[in-house]
């Protein structure tokens, strides 16, 4: 045989895959099969049988002779197939280490204690089963994105021939109905002017002052704000671009993925302007840094600061979302335009105006003829 018609055993991420040529066309097939020394030797066998097939007339295009009988069936029990196609987003797709660590390893652990079982085996039932068993511990919403997420790793697994089984998870997300949520409450505005004067003269979260002023003024989301850097701030400091995030630590694309241009008001213009001109800073550095010069990080501001602020004004808990949420709020209710709000609030225009609707002023948009 020919070097270009050898049958080659290769290895793919960690899996024993197939390669070779047939009539001019490269062909491959994923053997499902870890890559040690006993499933190579197998993986060599099935590499004899297709070159001699090839050279006897009686090589099968389905490549179904060649499929091992256990093809579907690696030994990979539910949260194993999850980690590999969780290394598979990281590496290939580049999800961030946070999503990671807030969506993928807590469905990892809930597949291994509630669905510790192999993944081929997996059925309708079983799968109707365990969006029954997330309903009860976790949100509708989050159980939803868990049953997306599986089915998407069914689907990937299916495709890389790690199984062989129809999807289970296809059509159950349709079941799971949002639960109804009250609506946060926005803060009134002796709140906020209290909230700004605590942490004016607070001993010790004074630090976070010019960071809740612009929150309020901006409307933002905390990462992008946490984010900011002098570089993304005009040199009138009329307006600022919001194109970038950070969450615990890491710096990404806002959660749209679209980047943006506020126009700032006065307030928040002169409390830029005095913060460059006490800090001195380079265009590099960030807006708006922690005591530590990192970051500030959205859970240790919410536990202390926050929390503590809050405390002292005498003001019913909220989180801090609660201030972008007071922001939009209170601009549409003194008249702002709703599609102008969206836009420099970074909100989804159909969605904004769902959540937003009751606090839109009625007013006549008519003209009189």
């Amino acid at each position: 045989m020919k070097s270009r018609d050898k049958v080659q055993v290769t290895s793919d991420r960690g899996m024993l895959r197939l390669r070779w040529t047939y009539i001019d066309k490269r062909q491959s097939l994923n053997l499902g099969l870890e890559n040690t020394r006993i499933n190579r030797t197998y993986a060599n066998g099935i590499a004899r049988q297709i070159a001699e097939d090839i050279r006897c007339g009686e090589y099968d295009v389905t490549k179904n002779k060649y499929r091992p009988k256990l093809i579907g069936n690696s030994g990979l029990n539910c949260s194993e197939l999850f980690d590999k196609f969780t290394t598979y987003k990281q590496h290939d797709l580049g999800i961030s280490p946070r999503s990671v660590e807030t969506r993928y390893i807590p469905l990892s652990r809930a597949l291994n204690k509630w669905l510790d079982m192999p993944a081929h085996e997996v059925t309708k039932d079983h799968a109707r089963h365990f969006m029954s068993i997330q309903s009860e511990h976790v949100t509708a919403d989050t159980a939803k994105a868990r049953i997306g997420l599986l089915g998407s790793c069914w689907k990937w697994a299916i495709q890389e021939e790690l199984l062989a089984t129809d999807n289970p998870w296809v059509g159950l997300r349709v079941a799971l109905k949002p639960q109804p949520t009250q609506r946060v409450k926005p803060f009134n505005r002796e709140e906020i002017k209290a909230i700004l004067s605590e942490f004016r003269n607070n001993r010790y979260y004074s630090h976070y002052s010019d960071f809740v002023i612009f929150l309020f003024g901006v409307g933002c989301r905390f990462g992008e704000a946490a984010g900011l850097l002098w570089k993304h701030i005009a040199d009138d400091f009329q307006t600022v671009w919001i194109g970038e995030s950070v969450s615990r630590g890491y710096r990404k694309s806002t959660k749209t993925g679209k980047a943006r241009t506020i126009v700032l008001s006065p307030n928040v213009q002169s409390m830029l302007k005095a913060r460059y001109e006490r800090l001195k800073p380079n265009l590099e550095d960030l807006v708006f840094p922690s005591p530590q010069g990192l970051p500030i990080c959205d859970r240790s501001f919410r536990r202390r600061a926050w929390k503590t602020v809050l405390i002292k004004c005498g003001i019913e808990y909220r989180k801090p979302y609660a201030i972008r949420h007071s922001a939009v709020s209170h601009a549409l209710a003194s008249g702002a335009d709703p599609i102008s709000v969206a836009e420099q609030s970074g909100h989804d225009k159909r969605v904004m105006l769902e959540s937003y609707a009751h606090v839109i002023q009625p007013q006549s948009v008519f003209i009189e003829f």
